[in-house]
């Protein structure tokens, strides 16, 4: 494929596989600890993305908590939303850092960001991808929906992954991380206690290559 940014994603989960509440409540999962984790990972890569899911549910404003890490320019906020169904006032279409979204819709609004109109061909991974890094972003974090993460899971665009297990069950069920429809074993590089939960940091390449094998024998 043609060339891409080096991609991390981070993503937090309950005990019980979810990463969010029923409907997608926002669930505080990560530990003070991991928080400090997230705002150093932000802190080195030149974007993050999210998908409108995550807009809507968790209304991030994706930048470095400057208490625990310095950063004079925060990392651009790529935003994917094909729709554009996310609202004017989100916090992560504010002033504080350059924000970006992905759309299939054509219109004007008062968002302090740059819309990129595309059409379904523009707005496949790869394209995206591609022309992040003709603009100079060479690291990406990706963090967030289940559905984001899985498109990079299926295209094979991850070199990093990390997954934070917290102290918590989610009451009601939610939205699961990961729900393929079949096995997958042996991904695992690693697994530390930090704070209250389980840091783990999966093969990315090997949980792709055997999620692809997978697709196609189903």
């Amino acid at each position: 494929m043609t060339k891409r940014p080096y991609v991390i994603v981070n993503v937090a989960q309950s005990l019980n596989g979810f990463i969010s509440g029923k409907d997608g409540r926002r669930v505080i999962i990560s530990s003070p600890e991991d928080m400090v984790r997230v705002h150093e990972l932000r802190s080195e890569v030149d974007a993050i993305l999210i998908g409108s899911g995550t807009v809507i549910a968790d209304d991030p404003r994706l930048l470095v908590d400057q208490n625990a890490v310095k950063k004079e320019k925060f990392p651009v906020r790529i935003i994917l939303d094909r729709s554009l169904r996310t609202g004017i006032g989100s916090r992560v279409y504010d002033s504080a850092a350059r924000t970006i979204i992905y759309t299939a819709k054509v219109r004007e609004d008062n968002r302090e960001c740059e819309i990129r109109t595309r059409d379904l061909k523009g707005l496949q991974l790869e394209n995206i991808l591609s022309e992040l890094q003709e603009e100079g972003i060479s690291k990406l974090l990706v963090e967030g929906g289940r559905s984001i993460i899985t498109s990079f899971i299926e295209e094979r665009f991850i070199d990093q992954f990390h997954l934070y297990i917290g102290d918590i069950i989610i009451e009601g069920g939610g939205f699961q991380l990961f729900s393929p429809g079949f096995e997958i074993r042996n991904v695992i590089k690693s697994a530390e206690p930090f704070g209250k939960g389980v840091l783990i940091s999966l093969d990315p390449y090997h949980l792709q290559r055997l999620w692809k094998t997978q697709v196609k024998d189903s």
